[in-house]
């Protein structure tokens, strides 16, 4: 990843981590690394585009969309 891109890359894996921690599941079971890597690439800016990423279905969607593109949207 590109310099500007590890910094999302590094926020999203935050916003992970802390979902994760509140949910008391692995950081895994919210979104994969690969998932993660998609959303830096492809830069949804909306949930139906979002909903286009491999990996992303729509309870995942529903329940952590509007974070995530909080993120995205930031950077």
């Amino acid at each position: 990843l590109a310099d500007e891109d590890q910094v999302l890359f590094n926020a999203l894996r935050a916003l992970r981590r802390d979902l994760a921690k509140e949910h008391n599941v692995p950081p895994y079971v919210i979104f994969h690394d690969s998932t993660l890597q998609a959303m830096v690439q492809q830069r949804p800016q909306s949930l139906a585009e979002m909903a286009d990423i491999s990996g992303i279905g729509q309870r995942k969607l529903d329940q952590y969309g509007a974070d995530f593109l909080g993120v995205i949207r930031e950077h």
